[in-house]
């Protein structure tokens, strides 16, 4: 029994990650009301790190540079790039087309995997898989161009923030495993930051601390940060170390429906026949290849 235990630990953890990462896409788009997707990262972010700070202010011991290019990597690329194209996405599309185009993501970390690991396969299951996920992706790409007439580039940028996030998986999955999953959240987070600090200079960014104190606006920057971020970057990094990269990844393809369902009721967006057919084939794929 304890380790039936420990697995629906695991999973229970999986699953509280993912229903969270489903809701931000809705809470983000609220926050584009008011402020740019630039704002919110940077916002996000700052508030995210000093949670991390106070949680954890221990330092651990300098591993070299190799490690911390990594690290520096995993910021990078896991925090600053994702979210600078999921943020644009979003506000150039609608959540559910971002949040179901993202979720792509176990298919592009299955073939990084196999090139830059040595314990994740390609089979031919996994190729019939990517196939009906990609009809789908065009399908979803179809309807937010022609049925809803939204901008393109919305969906261009969320296969990115897809890609990007499958490196950063990668990347996490060969860190030193001494590493505490809280430094690493903590320590990738610090690099973010830098990477984000030239992007202050940006006509997108503007310092404007009353408009942050409004209710709607600060209660979502704190559901982001303190929860979407903080706590939940924490648990999948775990995640990732229990269930391996292509694993733990494949259970993002249920972000999908839940924020479909979060952006209809909260939203009112749009939910046509292309959308549910895109949305079926894209998770059978994922799911079939990932199997």
């Amino acid at each position: 029994m304890p380790g039936f235990q420990s697995k629906a630990l695991h999973y229970s953890a999986a699953l509280f990650v993912v229903f969270i990462w489903s809701i931000t896409f809705v809470s983000t788009k609220v926050l584009l009301r008011t402020l740019s997707p630039l704002e919110i990262l940077i916002y996000r972010y700052i508030l995210a790190y000093l949670c991390f700070v106070i949680i954890d202010p221990k330092i651990e011991k300098f591993k070299g540079w190799r490690e911390e290019l990594k690290l520096a990597l995993a910021g990078l690329l896991g925090v600053t790039l994702y979210f600078l194209c999921e943020n644009y996405a979003i506000d150039y599309s609608t959540s559910s087309n971002v949040a179901l185009l993202v979720v792509i993501s176990p298919l592009i970390t299955g073939i990084l995997a196999h090139f830059m690991t040595k314990d994740e396969p390609l089979t031919k299951r996994f190729a019939a898989g990517c196939f009906l996920a990609l009809t789908g992706v065009f399908l979803v790409v179809f309807n937010g161009h022609f049925i809803l007439r939204l901008n393109p580039l919305g969906d261009l940028l969320a296969i990115t923030a897809a890609f990007v996030f499958a490196v950063y998986s990668i990347i996490l999955k060969n860190l030193d495993k001494a590493y505490s999953p809280v430094f690493i959240t903590r320590r990738s987070f610090f690099y973010a930051l830098l990477f984000m600090l030239p992007l202050t200079f940006s006509q997108s960014f503007r310092w404007v601390p009353a408009a942050l104190f409004k209710p709607g606006i600060f209660l979502n920057l704190v559901f982001l940060s303190a929860v979407a971020s903080s706590v939940c970057f924490w648990l999948w990094n775990k995640v990732i170390w229990w269930f391996g990269a292509v694993k733990a990844n494949n259970i993002l393809y249920l972000v999908p429906p839940i924020t479909a369902v979060a952006a209809f009721i909260v939203l009112d967006e749009r939910i046509t026949v292309f959308a549910v057919a895109g949305t079926v084939l894209v998770l059978i794929g994922v799911y079939i290849s990932q199997s």
